[in-house]
């Protein structure tokens, strides 16, 4: 700095270059201060009004995005309650399916061990029939065959007084 102040001195002792003048009327320093007091006046009341309406704005815009704020998180604890009782509902409906899962699948295990004890039932009436149907043939046929030897021996050996023997016999045991 003092190199600065040392040319302004120097350049004030010879003629041209730069130098401070400290002449007030000379250097329009009231004159400047009338035109900034001027215009400070001017456009003070300007400026108010002006930075009153933006001010006046800007809080209404703020109170507008408040309000919009409120209802947004207004709808946000809504919107909660609606998926925690959709949620709800949701559980509701999955116990209530396993419920009837869980019914369905003991029904049709029920109906099915009834239909294997019908089944086995009905195999084994149908085994006994055959198993009768099968001894009463084979009995059948051993009387059958029993009764076409006797059929083919009894002449040979039976005479008029065996033949009488034998129907005292059978009158006897019948009881007469």
């Amino acid at each position: 700095m003092g190199t600065l102040i040392l040319l302004a001195a120097e350049a004030s002792k010879g003629e041209g270059g730069i130098a401070f003048n400290f002449n007030i009327l000379e250097t329009n320093i009231i004159n400047l201060a009338i035109v900034i007091g001027v215009v400070y006046y001017a456009l003070s009341n300007f400026l108010s009004s002006a930075l009153s309406e933006r001010r006046t704005g800007i809080e209404a815009e703020i109170k507008e995005v408040e309000d919009r704020l409120a209802k947004a998180e207004a709808s946000l604890v809504e919107q909660r309650k609606n998926v925690s009782d959709a949620q709800a509902e949701a559980d509701r409906i999955l116990a209530e399916a396993s419920a009837r899962a869980a019914s369905a699948r003991e029904s049709i295990l029920t109906q099915a061990k009834q239909d294997i004890e019908r089944m086995k039932a009905a195999a084994s009436q149908d085994l006994t029939a055959e198993q009768e149907r099968a001894v009463s043939e084979l009995r059948q046929r051993v009387v059958n065959q029993a009764l076409d030897k006797v059929r083919e021996q009894l002449p040979n050996r039976l005479d008029e007084a065996s033949q009488k023997q034998l129907i005292d016999r059978s009158i006897a045991v019948l009881g007469g």
